[in-house]
């Protein structure tokens, strides 16, 4: 492994002879995992990391001693994090100081601090933990930018697919993400359930792929054999994504978006919250922009009655909290409205 690939454990002491014993200490246990580098100030380690962000080159973990001429430590951790979010931080204090520990807490996310002087299996055992952690951070965000990718892969695939056409689907699947998002948003779900859903809503009708396009065309004037047939895409959707490396949200998506609050839905007939909350998410966000939409075999309906079909559907059709959700985030979804397309009727 390159040093541009090895992450960087970075040292920072005014004490020379701390520092010398610190990368002699750290060289021994993890030279073979970690680049150790080391500075003398605050103000050198600030330049010293501006360099290795500028070489591309990551940052694992930063030690540094509180105590500074110039420049504290807990001052110094912040400013790092501003310009490495990612770096995990270790505070190095031989006083009793703990506005500075409150503060490096605070500001710059303090992973852990150690006091001076430090027992030598503390320190390695420390800075480990901290490299494995950071390792396994890093790895599971690369693993989210390749599902990412593959879903987005996915999405464009779908959007080219002439369901009716291209345009119409792919606006219809791009605003049911945005829909999706913003009422999870109003249930207050956390960031990283967010950007998923925004992402995953958009996968929802992946399983048409699998269904004749005269069937997909012929919208409401189903006969009973074509309804049967055009039902099975939640199934087609679900095979396609139950695949190894694939969020299972994303599958949850495609195969229970059409399940009903009421246990009427299709394909499983689940019920209540045992439909996962990211299907009962979209299925409110799919119903409102297929009735905003106009298509060859029906008119748009109007936001509002668009929404009174989603009030009363609600506890049947819908979970009700969803619902609540929607209601509350309706101004910011009707901002997305297809009703506000210029194309729409």
């Amino acid at each position: 492994m390159s040093d541009k690939e090895r992450p960087t454990i970075l040292c920072v002491d005014d004490e020379r002879i701390v520092l010398l014993s610190l990368k002699s200490k750290l060289r021994a246990q993890l030279g073979s995992e970690a680049r150790i580098e080391t500075a003398e100030s605050g103000e050198d380690a600030l330049h010293l990391v501006d360099e290795l962000i500028l070489e591309g080159v990551p940052i694992a973990l930063v030690l540094s001693d509180l105590r500074m001429p110039g420049m504290n430590g807990d001052v110094l951790l912040a400013k790092i994090r501003e310009k490495s979010p990612d770096t995990l931080n270790v505070l190095l204090t031989g006083y009793a100081d703990l506005e500075a520990v409150a503060n490096a807490v605070n500001r710059a996310g303090l992973y852990r601090y150690l006091t001076k002087p430090w027992r030598r299996d503390d320190l390695i055992l420390t800075v480990r933990e901290a490299l494995r952690s950071w390792s396994s951070e890093m790895l599971l965000r690369e693993k989210s930018r390749t599902i990412e990718l593959l879903t987005v892969a996915m999405v464009t695939a779908l959007e080219n697919v002439n369901l009716v056409s291209d345009e119409d689907t792919g606006h219809h699947v791009r605003r049911v993400g945005a829909y999706s998002r913003i009422i999870a948003e109003g249930m207050k779900t956390e960031e990283s359930f967010l950007k998923r859903i925004g992402l995953y809503a958009s996968l929802h009708d992946i399983g048409k792929v699998g269904v004749p396009r005269e069937i997909l065309i012929s919208g409401l004037r189903y006969k009973p054999e074509e309804r049967d047939l055009m039902k099975r895409h939640v199934e087609y959707g679900g095979r396609m994504l139950d695949m190894e490396g694939v969020d299972r949200m994303a599958r949850n998506v495609a195969l229970y978006h059409h399940e009903r609050w009421d246990g009427n839905g299709y394909a499983k007939g689940l019920a209540g919250e045992d439909i996962p909350i990211e299907a009962r998410i979209v299925a409110v966000a799919d119903v409102f922009d297929a009735l905003t939409t106009a298509r060859p075999y029906k008119k748009a309906f109007t936001p509002d009655d668009a929404v009174r079909e989603i009030r009363e559907g609600s506890g049947k059709a819908f979970d009700p909290t969803v619902v609540d959700a929607f209601l509350a985030r309706l101004d910011d979804i009707i901002e997305h409205c297809a009703c506000n397309s210029p194309t729409k009727g």
